[in-house]
């Protein structure tokens, strides 16, 4: 699978999730794969101005470790595991065909773990999504702001409701 695919589909389940604290969508990166000046990835922009970037990243060798997440959603601070664990709800939720299966783990040279999700393809290929984080004007708030936020049911459907941007400008 192309990681623009693994890119699109992400993009897709993000802006169907219509998450009150994501204000904004977006893309970034001009190339088609990692590891060059501009990889492919989505961008969350929170209401306090922090950006979450996904970013496609080379498959690391040897493989790094799984590195699960609490059951429990975390506050917005520290906004890279709040990412993390609304990724993998909307993974889970939606359980999108054309992966096989996800977690989050580890990934070299970065000290927080876990750090990025690993998407497992059904065509056999595998997609590493490191999550980096920009800070702001404003902090992140301790508290979740929206406890009562629930998936859209329309998430589950494949593909959800909402067409995402092609990756690469035609």
């Amino acid at each position: 699978m192309r990681v623009k695919d693994v890119v699109d589909a992400m993009e897709l389940l993000y802006r169907a999730a219509d998450h009150p604290e994501v204000v904004e969508v977006s893309r970034f990166g001009r190339d088609t794969e990692p590891g060059g000046q501009s990889p492919p990835g989505v961008k969350l922009l929170f209401r306090s101005g922090t950006s979450a970037l996904l970013a496609a990243s080379v498959p690391p060798r040897p493989a790094p470790e799984a590195v699960p997440l609490t059951a429990e959603l975390p506050s917005p601070s520290p906004r890279v595991t709040r990412t993390l664990a609304l990724t993998m709800r909307l993974l889970d939720y939606a359980r999108p065909p054309v992966f096989k299966s996800w977690e989050t783990c580890a990934y070299p040279g970065v000290h927080l773990k876990p750090s990025a999700v690993r998407i497992n393809c059904t065509d056999g290929d595998v997609v590493y999504l490191r999550v980096t984080v920009a800070s702001g004007p404003s902090r992140d708030p301790e508290a979740d702001l929206y406890p009562e936020y629930e998936i859209p049911e329309g998430v589950r459907a494949w593909p959800p409701g909402v067409s995402a941007a092609p990756a690469v400008p035609e």
